[in-house]
Formats: structure tokens, sequence, C-alpha cells
């Protein structure tokens, strides 16, 4: 707790807003693959009347359901850039709080030296 607090201490503003940001990335890319699987819906619209002898029960629940499948499947795909950028300032702040120390001694090996 007190790490965190000393991290966070001269930064608090752009802490909190890193949460409606997170979840604001995560919408924006949930609409856009959403938008992207309406492009797979209308062509799994055009083949399952085929499929099911005409049934447009089947093929409106398909044309329907398929642009939010393809969001969710696409989904995973977006909190790991989103999570590299905004560890970005958190390195940043971690880097003024605490200075990364230097190995004493030779026992310490880095992996150049391996």
């Amino acid at each position: 707790m007190r790490r965190s607090w000393a991290l966070t201490r001269a930064a608090r503003a752009r802490t909190t807003g890193i949460c409606p940001l997170g979840t604001a990335v995560v919408t924006v890319a949930f609409l856009a693959s959403e938008r992207l699987g309406t492009y797979a819906a209308h062509g799994a619209g055009l083949l399952m009347p085929a499929a099911t002898d005409d049934n447009v029960w089947v093929t409106g629940v398909l044309v329907r359901v398929t642009p939010v499948a393809v969001a969710l499947v696409l989904l995973p795909l977006v909190p790991a850039p989103a999570g590299v950028v905004l560890a970005c300032p958190r390195e940043r702040l971690a880097a003024r709080v605490t200075p990364p120390s230097q190995p004493s001694g030779s026992s310490q090996r880095s992996l150049t030296d391996i």
C-alpha cells in the first residue's frame, strides 16, 4: 500500500483517468468489431436459407447473433495492446519514485555475461 501511495501521489488525476480510458477503449473495440461482424452476418444470412430449407426464423436469429459473437471473439485481442499503452505511464511513474538499484559485487551476473 505504501508503494502504491508513493507511485500515485504525483499523478492522481492521471491514475484515476486510466479506468474510464480503459473502459472507453474496450467499448470502442467492441463496437468496431461488432460492426465488422455485420459483414459476416450478411454472408451467413445469405447462405442460411439454403441450409435450413428457407427457414426465415433461423436466418433472422443468426443475423442478429453473429455480430455480437464476432465481437466477443475479437475482443480479447484488444486488452493486450491497451494494457501496454497504459503500462508505459506506470513505468515512468515507478522510475521517478524508485530508481533501479545497481547490483553490487560479482555474485550477480547479467544476461550479457552468460
